[in-house]
């Protein structure tokens, strides 16, 4: 799998489609010591891109906290409530 190329303030980063490497939820989890962003539990952890992949979202090489990233790392069941809020009807 190729990463893409994204130019931002003149300066090149890369993502990933899906699935996201494995390598990479290795080093987003290590940023956030196992530690859900959103419940703050410790707990197994998986990436949500806050920009879908339908939307052209990638799993970005980057910090967590750069302004570019599009990642969180969530538990499963916060992961499910933004997973399920997509769903919904307005």
């Amino acid at each position: 799998m190729n990463p893409e190329k994204i130019i931002f303030n003149g300066k090149n980063y890369y993502g990933y489609k899906s699935p996201c490497p494995k390598w990479l939820k290795q080093k987003y989890n290590k940023a956030v010591k196992g530690i859900c962003q959103d419940c703050k539990k410790k707990r197994k952890l998986e990436p949500h891109r806050i920009i879908r992949g339908v939307e052209n979202g990638l799993y970005l090489v980057l910090p967590l906290n750069h302004p570019l990233s599009n990642v969180k790392m969530l538990c499963n069941s916060c992961h499910k409530k933004y997973n399920y809020s997509r769903r919904l009807k307005y």
